[in-house]
């Protein structure tokens, strides 16, 4: 059984998607994987989970730089959903950019755990596992 049961990757390019799955199922990291193309779809997508009464997984690995709704505005918006619908989440920044400036801003967001620099490795997941292990 793998650590968590589900997880999301929220991200417009498909190689790194499709990298990020197998690189997730060969840690056993999740059972279940959601994919977004971007943050409109994710926000629509994890809302509709919410309406059903579906959690939300534990965890989101989330891209900056997409179009029409980028990572900064996605998590504009998910923070302001209901707290108990979402506090038991947390958000890995994925981006090619290595910029402190980046990094700053994204820990002002509660639900941001990290900031991972692309490709997401076997090492950077072991590393979140490992933090779970220990809380």
């Amino acid at each position: 059984m793998s650590i968590f049961s589900s997880c999301c990757i929220i991200d417009d390019d498909e190689f790194f998607a499709i990298s990020g799955k197998k690189k997730l199922k060969q840690v056993d990291f999740c059972d279940n994987v959601l994919y977004y193309t971007g943050g409109q779809e994710a926000l629509d997508g994890l809302i509709g989970l919410l309406v059903e009464n579906i959690t939300l997984p534990t965890i989101i690995f989330l891209d900056l730089n997409m179009p029409k709704r980028d990572g900064w505005s996605f998590l504009e918006e998910f923070e302001q959903l209901p707290e108990d619908k979402i506090n038991h989440i947390q958000i890995y920044i994925t981006s090619s950019f290595i910029s402190p400036k980046l990094i700053e801003k994204a820990k002002k967001y509660r639900l941001v755990k990290d900031y991972i620099v692309k490709p997401l490795t076997e090492n950077a997941l072991l590393k979140i596992i490992a933090s779970q292990e220990t809380s």
